[in-house]
């Protein structure tokens, strides 16, 4: 018999990087943030015992999800992953999905009185999912100095997966470095300044992950984070 709680820590599986799991042609699929995915024999419910139960939401029958990643729920019950999975929730009791949209600080959703509540800001960059430039939006990562070491793609358009050549699943809530294990770090000194101090960069540079020379503007979308517009540009 499997010890499953063995197993999940032999793959480096747990609260922290799990995003959702579901069950699909009789089987478990466990999708971790950098986009691999493990099928186990286990029933969802035996895996969902050996996680912190506050962490992930059964929202139906075959699903469940990592509550620290959903960025939205919407007034069917639809949830919105933070890679942009969408998953339907159970039908009945809104008022659920209400409660908990709430506790969350999402969007409420519409009732007797309208709700004004606004979009977080990773919300209002799925507006820019066909622009025609490649964007995305990185979040600083700091080591136990205080230091900024890496940054974690949080947002990309469909036009970032034709200028880097990576899908966009590939790159959501993966390290810079990871998704490019050739990336410069002469690219973290500039973002850094940006995410920390709000500043507004023009940067021309080569950029040798991807072998082409590049202009890209940055800004500040919230603290911790840098907002990128990206273009190729002559040598």
């Amino acid at each position: 018999m499997t010890d499953w709680s063995k197993w999940l820590e032999k793959h480096e599986l747990s609260a922290e990087n799990i995003l959702y799991l579901y069950r699909q042609s009789r089987r478990t699929v466990i999708h971790r943030e950098d986009g691999e995915e493990f099928t186990p024999f286990a029933p969802l419910q035996v895996l969902l015992a050996l996680l912190p139960e506050a962490d992930f939401l059964h929202i139906n029958k075959g699903v469940a999800v990592n509550r620290a990643r959903i960025i939205n729920i919407d007034t069917d019950g639809v949830y919105t992953m933070s890679d942009g999975r969408t998953f339907a929730g159970r039908k009945r009791g809104l008022s659920t999905h209400r409660h908990l949209r709430k506790q969350m600080g999402l969007n409420a959703l519409p009732d007797a009185q309208p709700q004004t509540t606004p979009m977080t800001f990773l919300e209002k960059c799925t507006l820019l999912n066909e622009m025609p430039l490649a964007y995305c939006v990185i979040e600083l990562v700091f080591n136990a100095e205080g230091h900024g070491v890496d940054f974690i793609f949080r947002y990309c358009n469909a036009e970032m997966a034709v200028m880097e050549g990576v899908p966009v699943e590939k790159m959501l809530n993966r390290s810079f470095y990871d998704v490019f294990r050739n990336g410069d770090k002469k690219w973290l000194v500039a973002y850094a300044d940006v995410a920390l101090n709000g500043t507004k960069r023009i940067l021309h540079d080569y950029s040798p992950e991807i072998g082409k020379y590049l202009t890209i503007y940055c800004y500040q979308p919230a603290p911790g984070f840098c907002a990128c517009v990206l273009q190729k540009a002559d040598a």
